[in-house]
């Protein structure tokens, strides 16, 4: 039963993403019967767009103070920014460049025990990123990526404890250079 209302959960807050991506949208241009179903099936994959379903979930998401709907326009409250980060995270990327610049990018953190879940995130973050793990806390990469880790640290609300270090010579470089395939 849980199942079923995280999934509606889950297409309710990613309504409210797509209407975020779609920028600028009024209320009656969604409820219209002109709305170009194709802008919004670039957002919504492989679904069909369901004009009522659209309007229960952006009755849902009012409800939630996520969005204020008013007669002409449709507007992201505070609270509903703050979930639009959650997609946000889910398709952050770093850019491989064609040379490496010889840098290692240390991400290190110290969370506290009670924080515990963040910490987990965290690491499970990094490595989705590409990053491998030089010691339980430490994180390494070969390649920029401080504009990442600073929307990371904001995301999960962990700035204080996570620090970037960039060095130029670490010990077991030939071991992360072949993991890395920098060879």
């Amino acid at each position: 039963m849980e199942d079923k209302y995280s999934k509606i959960r889950q297409n309710t807050e990613k309504i409210l993403y797509y209407i975020y991506l779609i920028g600028g949208v009024t209320a009656a241009s969604i409820i219209a019967p002109q709305l170009p179903a194709n802008l919004l099936k670039a957002y919504i994959k492989n679904r069909k767009f369901q004009k009522s379903r659209f309007r229960r979930d952006l009755g849902r998401l009012n409800e939630r103070g996520d969005v204020s709907i008013t007669n002409d326009s449709i507007k992201i409250t505070k609270k509903g920014e703050s979930r639009i980060l959650k997609y946000r995270i889910e398709d952050i990327a770093i850019d491989k460049p064609s040379t490496w610049d010889k840098k290692w990018r240390l991400v290190i953190f110290d969370i506290p025990d009670y924080d515990k879940k963040k910490s987990n995130s965290l690491r499970y973050k990094l490595r989705d990123l590409g990053f491998i793990q030089f010691q339980k806390s430490i994180f390494i990469f070969p390649y920029p990526c401080q504009d990442q880790i600073d929307f990371i640290k904001e995301v999960f609300e962990v700035s204080e404890y996570v620090k970037l270090i960039i060095a130029i010579r670490i010990d077991d470089e030939e071991y992360f250079k072949r993991k890395f395939n920098l060879h």
